[in-house]
């Protein structure tokens, strides 16, 4: 195909993550000239990388990545995404190089009371109890969590057919901690219930995550395992590293549909007149260059976006200056290079009490590729992926958050609260000698001076009532939109499939404002079960009467304050 006018027209693409080659894709393919410029990697955040001067005789790198890929089974947009994009061998494109990982495995201090879950999709279908059966959080199981469970069972309920106008006035104005009474609940309640659904999946704090926004997440994870929708594994990875099983693969495919990728350049400056954008400034290896299109698609991520709000983005709609108050924070990958297979479990771990909310993946296990003869000087057998997404509560080695360690001592803390859930005392899973070397995600500094720590890629948190500060994919420019995982989407989650979707909506809104006839990209809404459907519409009744949903209570132990010596609460 080839680079010259098309019939759409021209379309610069401000930034090369998930959001932004979506959205090349999906104008390319309709026909138009798209630009993509990029100042750090294609990927974005997703994107893996690698650890320089690694590789001997021959070998790779060792795989580096910003946090390891997952991709739960009610994704939808990014696995069509995924589908077409070719890659040799595989009938499904990039989409048959996920594979699942059929286990997860909450791992507790001592290996008490630690449980694997079954989560593959050849179990089929379980009923609510083998839910919580699996989590090892069974009713009348014991650790006095029954009451506390049943109304755990309550707010899932009420979260689940709920109204949409409920949601969005209500549940995303509430915090999940107060939507499920964490205040005054067991702490083992708050491990299992509360902050693991948070910290360790979204790595957002309970206390200020928007109850609307982990609702909807245990929502679709849970029709997911109760059979409804469309079925797919729970949990997926990759088969290689990031790159090299999907983000090299898109960029190669954009390439042949006549993208042209330009890497090293940042969006500096928007020229907007009349309503209109007229060109953007980029800075790059080069100094400075004009790019002008006849549509621009912002694409920069949500931390980014506030450099270019004082450079045009707030004149072209002064209401895009609220993205700048939304809230980041972090959840930072390291890597452990381990000289023999530690697979720990086929999938996931969360390590409930470790005090940095840690998850890991043992990835060797996925690859296709012999890891020992691929990567590093082969004696390298397997990569541990740990993802840290608490910098600010101490830790069990130092007693120091995260951000006030030096990056060894980071590696050291995050070893040790490993071990401390992965060892019983008496069998080591982690043991020193198979430790090669490990690698912190580069986007972290400061933290050996001069300091104060910094990452310069963080991660979008859902907070309570920040649904209404995100921007919508069409602006009051005409002939500019916004996309990435911060845009009003379906999925209303910080994830890779957020981005695809904020990639979607930008394209069908610059189609709408072109009178492009073309089929608009598929926008994938959660499955939404039809058995629930009066119970929802009887919801939004209540709720424009301004009344309780009509399974809402408070938790029962909500009033059951201390008395005092005089009988006075």
């Amino acid at each position: 195909m080839g680079t010259g006018r098309r019939a759409g027209g021209t379309v610069a693409v401000l930034g090369g993550g998930v959001a932004g080659l979506t959205a090349a894709m999906e104008l390319a393919e309709r026909g138009y000239e798209v630009t993509v410029v990029e100042p750090a990697g294609w990927g974005g955040k997703a994107r893996s990388t690698s650890v320089p001067g690694t590789g001997t005789r021959g070998r790779l790198d060792l795989p580096a990545e910003h946090g390891f890929r997952f991709f739960p089974g009610f994704y939808r947009s990014l696995p069509d995404t995924l589908r077409r994009i070719p890659f040799a061998g595989r009938s499904e494109g990039v989409l048959g190089n996920l594979r699942e990982a059929p286990r997860l495995l909450s791992a507790r201090s001592g290996r008490v009371n630690e449980v694997v879950t079954d989560v593959s999709s050849a179990s089929g279908p379980r009923t609510p109890q083998q839910i919580l059966r699996g989590m090892g959080i069974e009713p009348g199981g014991g650790a006095g969590l029954s009451e506390e469970l049943l109304y755990f069972a309550n707010r899932m309920m009420v979260y689940m057919t709920s109204s949409p106008e409920r949601r969005l006035g209500q549940w995303e104005n509430t915090s999940w901690w107060e939507f499920t009474g964490a205040d005054g609940a067991s702490e083992e309640y708050r491990k299992k219930c509360v902050v693991g659904a948070t910290r360790t999946v979204v790595a957002a704090r309970a206390e200020v995550g928007s109850a609307h926004t982990v609702g909807g997440f245990l929502e679709a994870m849970s029709y997911g395992f109760l059979g409804q929708g469309e079925l797919a594994a729970a949990d997926r990875v990759l088969n290689a590293p990031t790159s090299t099983a999907w983000i090299d693969p898109w960029t190669a495919y954009l390439a042949s549909l006549g993208v042209r990728l330009e890497l090293g350049w940042r969006a500096e400056n928007l020229d907007v007149r009349g309503g209109r954008v007229r060109k953007a400034v980029l800075r790059g290896p080069r100094g400075r260059r004009d790019l002008e299109a006849d549509w621009y698609v912002c694409a920069l991520p949500v931390h980014r976006v506030g450099a270019l709000l004082e450079g045009g983005l707030a004149e072209a709609d002064p209401m895009l200056a609220d993205v700048a108050s939304l809230d980041t924070d972090w959840m930072v990958g390291l890597q452990f290079y381990l000289t023999e297979p530690t697979p720990v479990v086929r999938g996931h771990v969360l390590y409930l009490d470790a005090p940095w909310a840690l998850t890991s993946v043992s990835q060797a296990q996925f690859w296709d590729a012999d890891f020992r003869a691929t990567y590093g000087d082969g004696t390298v057998a397997d990569c541990l992926s740990v993802d840290i997404s608490d910098w600010d509560t101490p830790g069990i080695l130092y007693g120091k958050p995260a951000r006030e360690c030096t990056r060894a001592e980071v590696a050291e803390e995050v070893w040790a609260q490993l071990g401390d859930s992965l060892d019983d005392g008496r069998t080591t899973v982690l043991d020193r000698s198979l430790l090669h070397s490990w690698q912190l995600d580069p986007a972290v500094t400061g933290l050996d001076g001069p300091g104060p720590a910094r990452n310069d890629e963080p991660l979008l948190i859902n907070t309570k009532g920040s649904w209404h500060r995100r921007p919508h994919a069409a602006t009051a420019a005409a002939n500019l939109f916004m996309a990435g995982d911060y845009v009003r989407c379906p999925v209303n989650l910080a994830t890779m499939e957020g981005a695809d979707q904020g990639g979607r909506l930008a394209v069908n809104a610059l189609l709408e404002a072109a009178g492009d006839p073309a089929e608009p990209a598929e926008v994938h809404a959660p499955y939404e079960p039809p058995q629930l459907r009066r119970l929802k519409e009887v919801d939004a009744q209540l709720y424009r009467q301004g009344r309780a949903h009509i399974l809402d209570v408070p938790a029962p132990w909500a009033d059951r304050r201390p008395v005092s010596a005089s009988g006075s609460r």
